[in-house]
C-alpha cells in the first residue's frame, strides 16, 4: 500500500498509513523511537544519494546536512522537525523551502552558500535562527515566521532582497556588517528582542512600517537606520516617517515629566515633518481664542465673530500686535498666551513648509 502523503509514492511502513519519512515520530521514551528514528536517517541518506532532495512533509527528529552539496532545490515545505536543522556550510545550487515548516529546535546555516532563493514563509521556529556568513545569491523570505529565539544575519549577503513581514521574532534581531542588494522589509513584524543594524549595507529600501518594537530603545535604534537608509536613497517623505517615530522612541524613555511635556511637540509640531498636522494645530488655536474672545465680549453677531477672528490672527503671526491693542484684565492675559503660542507656531509652520516641500 502507497503512502497516503500528497504526492508521494514510497510504501508505507508496516501496518501504517504513511512512509518511514511521512510517519509521526513516536515518543523519544518509547521503546519504538530508536528503532524508527535510524530508519528515517537510512531513508533520508538514500534519497539524498540518489539525488532526490524532496522532502516535502517529512517527520524528522533533527537533520545534519552540514558540509554537503546539493545540486537542486533542497524541499522541507510542511516538514516537521522535532529538533535542529543543521545546514552550516553548506552548498545548496537550487532553493531552500522550509514554508509552513515547524521546526522545534534552531535552523542554523552558517557559512552556507545558497545559489537560489531561501523561503520560510509561515515557518515555526522554536530557537534560534543563524545566518551569519551565509550568501543568498536572490531572496531570504521569512514573512508571518515565528523564530523563539535569534534572528542572525551577521555579515550575510544577500543579492535581493529580505522580507520579515509579519514575521514574530522573540530574540534578538541582527544584522551587523550584512548586505542586501534589494529592500528589507520588517512591516508588520513584531520583534521582542534588541535590534543589531551596524555597519549594514541596504542598496535597496529598510522599511518598519508598523513594525511592533517591545523596546523603545529598538524602535530608536532601527527607525534611525531606516532614516539614514531612505535619506540616502532620496525619498524625504519615508526619510522623515522614520525621523518621526526614532523622535517618539526617544520621548518615551525620557523621565515621566519630560515624556509628558515633549507630546506637544510630538503631536502638534509633528517634529518639524507634518506640516499639515503644524497647519491644522494653528487653526485649532487660532479659531479657540477667536471664540473665547468673542463670548467675552458679549456681541453674539457674526460681524463681531469676524472681527474677533481677525484680532485672532493677528495676534498669532504678528505677536506684538496683540499685546499692543489688547485690554485689560483675563482678556489681556489671554492676548499674551496667544501671542507666545503664535510666536512659536507661525515660525515654525512656516520653516516645516519649506523644509518639507522646498529642499
Amino acid at each position: 500500500m502507497l503512502c497516503k502523503f500528497e504526492n508521494c509514492n514510497n510504501d508505507s511502513f508496516k501496518n501504517s498509513d504513511y512512509c518511514i519519512l511521512h510517519l509521526t515520530l513516536p515518543n523519544e521514551k518509547s521503546l519504538d523511537f530508536q528503532e524508527i528514528n535510524e530508519l528515517k536517517n537510512q531513508e533520508l541518506l538514500k534519497k539524498k544519494e540518489n539525488g532526490d532532495f524532496n522532502f516535502k512533509g517529512v517527520r524528522l527528529f533533527n537533520i545534519d546536512f552540514s558540509r554537503e552539496k546539493f545540486e537542486d532545490d533542497l524541499i522541507f515545505t510542511g516538514a516537521i522537525i522535532k529538533n535542529d536543522v543543521l545546514l552550516q556550510d553548506t552548498t545548496i545550487e537550487g532553493d531552500v523551502w522550509f514554508d509552513n515548516a515547524d521546526v522545534g529546535g534552531d535552523v542554523l546555516l552558517e557559512g552556507s552558500n545558497i545559489c537560489g532563493n531561501a523561503s520560510f514563509y509561515s515557518a515555526r521556529i522554536g530557537g534560534h535562527v543563524i545566518f551569519d556568513k551565509t550568501h543568498v545569491n536572490r531572496y531570504a523570505w521569512f514573512e508571518k515566521a515565528y523564530v523563539g529565539g535569534e534572528a542572525s544575519f551577521n555579515k550575510t549577503e544577500i543579492g535581493s532582497s529580505l522580507s520579515f513581514k509579519e514575521a514574530q521574532i522573540e530574540g534578538n534581531t541582527s544584522f551587523y556588517d550584512a548586505k542586501l542588494a534589494g529592500d528589507a522589509w520588517f512591516d508588520k513584524a513584531d520583534v521582542k528582542g534588541d535590534v543589531f543594524f551596524d555597519f549594514v549595507e541596504v542598496k535597496g529600501g529598510l522599511n518598519f512600517k508598523n513594525t511592533k518594537f517591545k523596546t523603545n530603545k529598538s524602535q530608536e535604534k532601527a527607525c534611525r537606520k531606516a532614516k539614514i537608509v531612505w535619506e540616502k536613497i532620496g525619498n524625504r517623505t519615508k526619510a522623515d516617517y522614520y525621523f518621526y517615530r526614532e523622535m517618539e522612541s526617544k520621548r518615551k524613555q525620557k523621565s515621566s515629566l519630560h515624556k509628558y511635556v515633549e507630546l506637544i511637540v510630538q503631536y502638534p509640531f509633528g517634529y518639524g515633518v507634518y506640516p499639515i498636522r503644524l497647519l491644522l494645530s494653528f487653526f485649532i488655536v487660532l479659531l479657540t481664542f477667536a471664540f473665547i474672545y468673542w463670548i467675552l465680549e458679549g456681541a453674539f453677531t457674526p460681524d463681531a465673530f469676524t472681527e474677533k477672528l481677525r484680532f485672532s490672527f493677528l495676534t498669532m503671526i504678528i505677536p506684538a500686535y496683540g499685546v499692543i491693542f489688547s485690554e485689560t484684565g483675563f482678556q489681556g492675559v489671554l492676548n499674551i498666551v496667544e501671542a507666545c503660542i503664535g510666536a512659536f507656531v507661525w515660525p515654525t509652520l512656516m520653516v516645516t513648509f519649506a523644509r518639507k516641500y522646498m529642499r
